[in-house]
């Protein structure tokens, strides 16, 4: 049964999906994003071996983090998996940039790898030096 109000997303809110400790640091996250670079279209806060949300925020219902979280932390594995299976020059895995037509999406590993934060942010309104900096300085 599809009841439509169960499904809809909180907008231009950060809604945090845990009220322990994870909750409220995964929430730090987001406002330090958000106050930096106010033009966000999505960002999350996942743990990467449950795929569970525990903090978002979106401009839009079609930008859904529970849809999209398992595809990353999928993404995240495989990437660190390749890294550990081959000496890489470049070093460790520090983030993911997937450049789009008019978006950036910009992964981060945080905690150990034990979650990630993604973002997703209009090229107008944002570069790669931008979104790395602001996501480096708030994923403590």
């Amino acid at each position: 049964m599809n009841i439509p109000f169960f499904n809809r997303l909180q907008l231009k809110k950060i809604t945090v999906g845990v009220t322990d400790e994870n909750g409220r640091r995964a929430q730090q996250i987001l406002e330090g994003l958000l106050a930096d670079l106010p033009e966000l279209l999505m960002s999350c806060v996942v743990d990467s071996n449950s795929g569970k949300v525990l903090a978002f925020y979106t401009t839009n219902s079609a930008y859904n983090p529970n849809q999209i979280n398992l595809r990353h932390a999928k993404l995240l594995q495989t990437l660190d998996g390749a890294v550990a299976a081959q000496p890489w020059i470049a070093g460790p895995l520090t983030d993911v940039a997937v450049i789009l037509e008019d978006e950036m999406h910009h992964l981060r590993p945080l905690n150990g790898g034990k979650w990630y934060c993604f973002l997703a942010v209009r090229l107008a309104d944002a570069n790669l030096g931008i979104t790395k900096e602001i996501m480096r300085r708030h994923s403590f």
